[in-house]
């Protein structure tokens, strides 16, 4: 019975997926054998996935939302407007922090967000969206620094090119409110890497390429439309090495990449960008494997052309292992991602200390989750106190539930790369 609960899980996901490239009478055809009950049971991974509003919106396009029961058809629609307001705040937050900079005479960039519509987005109350990141030069980080301090945040966390700050009360939110308004706002720097944080003329980078693009009646800094899309990539390469891939962001690669696939120059650009990124040709090509595998063929030959045939047999075979299962999968999923980060030779952590130390949290206590703040009552610290033991046996829980899979998994896929040895 267990098995067939799960098998009608997974069908209902691959129903999901196919909604966005089916027409209505096949959508409808697949969705009628779905119960409230089998929704019910995806709504987890609907929401972290952020494809819940995106599918939605797909259905009333086709004309067929009624294959939703009521009950689903309604807490939907209340997403929706919740996720409606909680973007117009991300809006006006972005809009205050843009002028803040330019006022500083800071030259800065929005990343993803805002930049992605119309493009990736159709809309960007369907978006799911947690902070707001922007582009600067490592030169301008200090004086962005007191810029953003001025707005009200304080400085979270610094992790190498990334500075992470926060605003408002620190309060825990469920998985049913991550669609409301959030009562701690969040703010993420991303420098330019050293090597062109030189005082000297900057020859041609992300921020020379960048464009004032016109979005919403309001004009804002964004990245050249051939950088949005190769960062979509990269960005999205970055997490496949990593515990979090969200499938929204395939799904808005993909959207991307069909809204320009006649442009011919767009095209030349992506290449002659993605050749000089670290690693971009390879992002490219992979995440473009992996929406194929998700959505069918759907690439244009000046983009298939020099993407894909470059990939390593090893990260084309982990993609088609375990690109679709890790999407499909509730969120966080597994430890199969370090099988890719050992093909790339990303794992010189894991060489330099014992590999368990990644399969179990012996780290996890020093992992923070909330911040204490000055004056703050005994209340307070207790509730924050019972939110790191929450997310504290989350993780462990994590970590128990896959290690044991990963160890297994790991001699089949050690297997399969010997059948791919010369």
């Amino acid at each position: 019975m267990a098995f067939g609960n799960a098998d009608r899980r997974m069908r209902l996901k691959e129903a999901v997926l196919a909604c966005f490239r089916e027409p209505a009478s096949t959508v409808a055809e697949r969705l009628r054998e779905f119960t409230e009950e089998d929704w019910r049971k995806n709504l987890y991974w609907l929401d972290v996935s952020g494809l819940a509003l995106y599918c939605f919106d797909r259905l009333a396009l086709l004309g067929v939302e009624h294959c939703l029961p009521v009950s689903i058809q309604d807490r939907l629609k209340r997403n929706l407007a919740d996720n409606r307001e909680r973007t117009a705040a991300l809006l006006h937050e972005t809009v205050a922090i843009t002028a803040a900079l330019e006022q500083a005479s800071i030259q800065a960039a929005i990343l993803k967000g805002v930049t992605l519509f119309p493009d990736s987005v159709p809309d960007l109350a369907l978006r799911s969206q947690v902070d707001i990141d922007f582009l600067i030069r490592g030169w301008d980080a200090l004086k962005a620094k007191d810029v953003i301090l001025g707005l009200g945040y304080q400085l979270d966390a610094i992790k190498g090119l990334e500075w992470s700050f926060t605003a408002g009360t620190d309060q825990a939110m469920g998985i049913e409110s991550i669609y409301k308004v959030r009562p701690q706002r969040m703010v993420e720097l991303h420098l330019l890497a050293l090597s062109e944080n030189v005082a000297t003329p900057v020859v041609d980078d992300l921020l020379t390429r960048a464009v004032a693009r016109r979005s919403l009646g309001m004009v804002l800094p964004g990245l050249s439309p051939a950088d949005i899309l190769v960062q979509q990539a990269r960005h999205i390469f970055k997490h496949l090495c990593s515990e979090q891939t969200r499938a929204h962001w395939v799904l808005e690669y993909w959207r991307h990449v069909q809204t320009r696939r006649g442009d011919l120059y767009f095209w030349r650009d992506v290449e002659s960008i993605a050749k000089n990124e670290p690693d971009g040709p390879m992002a490219v090509g992979a995440v473009t494997l992996l929406a194929t595998l998700l959505f069918g063929r759907f690439a244009p030959q000046q983009l298939t052309q020099w993407s894909l045939a470059p990939l390593s047999p090893a990260v084309r075979l982990w993609i088609e292992t375990y690109g679709r299962r890790v999407l499909l999968s509730d969120f966080p999923t597994s430890k199969f991602y370090l099988f890719l980060r050992r093909e790339l030779h990303l794992e010189g952590e894991m060489q330099s200390r014992s590999p368990w130390r990644f399969l179990l949290p012996f780290h996890l206590w020093s992992a923070r989750v909330t911040r204490g703040k000055a004056g703050e009552g005994l209340r307070a610290r207790l509730t924050r106190y019972r939110v790191e033991l929450k997310h504290a046996f989350f993780r462990v829980r994590f970590h128990l539930r896959t290690s044991l899979p990963y160890e297994v998994e790991s001699r089949r896929w050690q297997r399969r790369m010997a059948g791919k040895q010369p």
